[in-house]
């Protein structure tokens, strides 16, 4: 083989390894992030998205076997219906209550926290996570009590 031909060769085998290399299935799709499909980027404009008017709160200085609940009002500020999937405490003492229905756009809502001080003592931190098909699908909130003991 002449030099010529071996570099016309390898000038078309360039080309075609970069054709293969550029086309990964894609069929002409422009995909901005892995594993989101454009289908995805339209609907996710009409996703719901949950925004609390407070992340945390504080019950301050409590007797030891008192029960104290508090609430965590939220809004749906998306364009689609907020459904929360699960409510998940780090602590069995917690006890989270919400309502199973979708929330509309602009329709606002709370979250029921009882912390029940029995048996606790000293600075309490506990946590509730928040799981919805919200644009932010995870959300923490925290309590906070000081425990004494009963006198």
């Amino acid at each position: 083989m002449k030099g010529s031909e071996r570099l016309g060769m390898g000038v078309v085998l360039s080309l075609i390894l970069a054709l293969l290399v550029s086309c990964t299935g894609q069929n002409g799709r422009i995909v901005t992030d892995p594993g989101v499909e454009p289908d995805d980027l339209q609907s996710a404009s009409l996703q719901a998205d949950i925004k609390f008017d407070t992340l945390f709160h504080d019950f301050g200085t409590i007797i030891e076997g008192e029960m104290v609940m508090c609430y965590f009002e939220f809004e749906n500020r998306g364009k689609g219906d907020l459904l929360i999937t699960s409510v998940e405490a780090t602590c069995g003492c917690t006890t989270p209550d919400w309502s199973k229905e979708p929330l509309k756009p602009g329709e606002r809502e709370r979250l029921r926290v009882v912390f029940d001080s029995r048996g606790r003592s000293g600075s309490q931190l506990k946590g509730v996570t928040v799981n919805s098909n919200s644009v932010t699908p995870e959300v923490r909130l925290s309590i906070k009590a000081n425990v004494t003991n009963a006198k």
